[in-house]
């Protein structure tokens, strides 16, 4: 698992106006906690959920279909979260994010979290 990585992460039942179900997510966490996350008793990865429900704005990037991303999709940049790496479906990377998408995702990302 790295950064920039998409696999499918089962966010469990929705609750009010957080993301629920099995959908893509992508892992945003550093690649040193990612390296190091079985020698931790936390096993937390910060991660990003995607969405096929296209709204496009300042807090979205945007996805082509490619790999085993079946669906043009937006990464949610204001839903960033942490969940225990056992919902993450390892097993089948989806795809990854190219250099521009993940600078692009990093701008965003510093502009929600106010950095």
């Amino acid at each position: 698992m790295k950064r920039g990585e998409i696999y499918l992460v089962n966010f469990g039942k929705k609750y009010n106006s957080e993301f629920g179900k099995i959908r893509p997510a992508l892992i945003i966490q550093n690649d040193v906690a990612n390296r190091n996350i079985d020698k931790v008793a936390f096993k937390g990865v910060t991660l990003i959920p995607i969405s096929t429900n296209l709204g496009g704005g300042d807090l979205r990037v945007r996805i082509e279909a490619r790999d085993n991303l079946e669906k043009t999709s937006e990464i949610c940049i204001n839903e960033l979260c942490t969940l225990d790496i056992s919902r993450i479906q390892l097993d089948k990377l989806l795809t990854s994010l190219r250099q521009e998408e993940l600078k692009e995702t990093d701008i965003k990302l510093s502009k929600h979290l106010g950095l």
